[in-house]
């Protein structure tokens, strides 16, 4: 079935050459996890451009464009793989996207792809390394990534292992850091607030998120993470009436998390993670890149990774996870135990021996740099 799905698609995209009679346009095309969101670098560069360069063209690619609303009327939505998206997506100038884009697309000469990427660190496998795929999907993905122009990376091993590993790029690589994770950077009290407020939450409640990454199974059996155990340790721990966040991977569909624990907020339809992120006191996960993007906050983060046997088996990882600065725990009591035990002073020495041993390029203005080259090149036209 891959195989004839592979097959279509460069049938469709031999279609698509009719799109070469239209000239290239002074305009940058962005799209989110594949039309699902507003969210992450693509965003991040969006709204820098949209208030530092007003004239230029943006286009939104979304699966459901009636659901995204902007104040700015100036940007234009497009139905994601609509005969519309393809035709913006083939005349725009730039383009620039955080996941695989449609093989179907064959990118022209003239046109900049900008790939950002969703994840940074160095931690599950991902591309050609992934143990869990057929070789006909790893040299797919591949193809797909060969069609990019730049790739942001958030450090050198991750240069190194998916960039020009798993990927096998051998194009531009600007080592600035995730525009996502500039705010993450550099943000102030009155930020926090802010998204507080969106949540319904009082200011001076004390937030955790449990974000896990997702299984191929798609099923929610490893999630079982005790809140009442982990609200009754915060609270013994840190102190002050704290709320947990649940958010799922948008690969869980319309999945929910069952949980009949007090204080509990289920954001994951919440648009943007990095604001979740940027709100939250403590960070839970397993094997999930939000573990880099917290620690450059240097919160605490722990791991509750029940199925690490699996996962590994499954997946793998880049780096050991042994060799992560972030508590990791197998149950519910060893996470309890990891919450009661925490040095603050030890656990920020660990992220910054992390940054370093993984290279971190994470800047704080890798969304003014790109922004700022995909002026030029427009204006190179």
């Amino acid at each position: 079935m891959l195989r004839i799905k592979y097959l279509a698609e460069k049938l469709v995209a031999v279609l698509l050459l009719v799109f070469r009679i239209f000239p290239l346009k002074k305009r940058v095309i962005f799209s989110s996890f594949s039309g699902r969101q507003y969210s992450d670098s693509p965003r991040a560069i969006s709204d820098y451009i949209l208030e530092n360069y007003p004239d230029i063209e943006i286009v939104w690619a979304f699966l459901e464009p009636d659901k995204f609303a902007f104040d700015n009327k100036t940007i234009k939505k497009v139905k994601y793989k609509s005969l519309g998206y393809i035709y913006y997506t083939l005349t725009s100038r730039v383009y620039v996207d955080n996941v695989e884009i449609w093989s179907a697309l064959r990118f022209r000469k003239g046109q900049t792809v900008i790939q950002t990427w969703h994840g940074g660190g160095a931690y599950k496998r991902v591309g050609t390394d992934r143990l869990d795929v057929s070789d006909l999907h790893k040299k797919h993905s591949v193809h797909k990534m060969n069609r990019m122009n730049i790739f942001l990376s958030s450090g050198k091993v991750f240069t190194e292992k998916v960039i020009r590993g798993a990927f096998d790029f051998g194009g531009e690589v600007l080592e600035i850091g995730l525009p996502r994770n500039d705010r993450l950077k550099k943000f102030s009290t009155s930020d926090i607030e802010g998204i507080k407020s969106k949540l319904g939450v009082n200011p001076d409640t004390k937030l955790a998120i449990y974000a896990p990454t997702f299984r191929n199974s798609l099923e929610l059996s490893p999630y079982t993470l005790d809140i009442e155990k982990l609200s009754c340790a915060l609270r013994e721990k840190f102190g002050g009436e704290w709320t947990v966040l649940l958010r799922l991977h948008y690969y869980m569909g319309n999945k929910t998390f069952l949980s009949s624990a007090k204080n509990t907020i289920d954001v994951t339809d919440y648009p943007d993670m990095q604001e979740l992120l940027l709100a939250s006191d403590l960070l839970i996960t397993d094997y999930s890149s939000s573990m880099w993007d917290f620690s450059l906050m240097y919160k605490p983060c722990f791991l509750y990774a029940v199925d690490i046997n699996e996962y590994c088996g499954e997946r793998d990882f880049y780096t050991k996870p042994e060799s992560w600065p972030f508590p990791m725990a197998y149950d519910n009591d060893s996470l309890c135990k990891n919450i009661t035990d925490f040095n603050l002073e030890e656990y920020v020495k660990k992220v910054a021996n992390h940054h370093k041993e993984l290279g971190s390029s994470e800047s704080g203005i890798a969304t003014k740099i790109i922004s700022e080259r995909i002026f030029k090149t427009l204006n190179d036209l």
